[in-house]
């Protein structure tokens, strides 16, 4: 069996992809920030004329059922554009739209059920949780990319970690924790830059007992700051991923 990608390599071939392509992914990040507004201007009309806090969470999850669904196709658009990106395919995200809203409910069934499986391994405890997690982590991508549906999808994701468990454990968390540190940093200093900005750098970094104090100006740079960072993050997280996924259909 022929030696996998190095974790080392991943990281490089996800930021020279991120790099390469960084004018599609921006544009995913627009949309984004696009939908963080729509959720944040549901919350701010909610609160100004909705007071009792437990409808008030309930009108919220039912408004934002709309603006869920548009995370998760820009999600799977996302995907697409880091498969054709790695791939070395034409890039268009008209189609790779197209593509994902085509792929969205598959897609759906697949991670509910790489979901349920990870629960119940947590159930069992956590070792089994930890096995299913690597041996399912690749079955959205064979949705998307292989059309494969459903437990077909997950079956096609373990026969490729087969024989491999620890060495694809490895060459995931290394790309995973150095990207989530880098992503944590950039917030932070995010966080600091608008702190400073508006007369307080530790004006993000504090607790509030109750978020009902928050200033909308407060409330609204929360809303669009993570989004726009954990954006263009998911866009290295996934080509980590997917680089380590190719990797291994190539080697078989």
């Amino acid at each position: 069996m022929s030696q996998l990608i190095g974790p080392g390599d991943i990281i490089v071939v996800s930021w020279q992809n991120f790099r390469r392509n960084f004018q599609f992914y921006a544009e995913m990040v627009v949309w984004l920030i696009v939908l963080s507004l729509l959720q944040w201007t549901i919350s701010v009309v909610l609160q100004a004329y909705v007071p009792d806090k437990i409808l008030r969470l309930a009108l919220f999850t039912i408004l934002s059922i709309p603006g869920s669904l548009g995370f998760l196709v820009i999600y799977a658009t996302t995907v697409d554009l880091t498969i054709k990106g790695l791939s070395g395919e034409p890039i268009s995200v008209r189609k790779s739209l197209f593509h994902g809203l085509r792929h969205l409910l598959p897609l759906l069934w697949v991670m509910f059920l790489t979901s349920m499986a990870i629960f119940g391994g947590f159930l069992l405890l956590f070792i089994p949780a930890l096995i299913f997690l690597i041996w399912f982590r690749f079955a959205q991508y064979h949705t998307m990319s292989g059309g494969e549906r459903g437990f077909q999808a997950l079956g096609a994701s373990r026969n490729l970690i087969t024989g491999r468990w620890f060495a694809v454990l490895f060459r995931v968390m290394v790309p995973f924790f150095f990207f989530a540190i880098a992503a944590s940093f950039v917030r932070m200093l995010v966080y600091l830059a608008v702190g400073t900005a508006l007369g307080d750098p530790r004006l993000f970094f504090g607790q509030i007992a109750d978020a009902d104090q928050l200033s909308h100006l407060h409330t609204l740079i929360t809303a669009i700051v993570p989004q726009a960072i954990d954006g263009l993050a998911i866009a290295l997280f996934l080509g980590a991923d997917l680089a380590l996924w190719l990797d291994l259909k190539r080697k078989g």
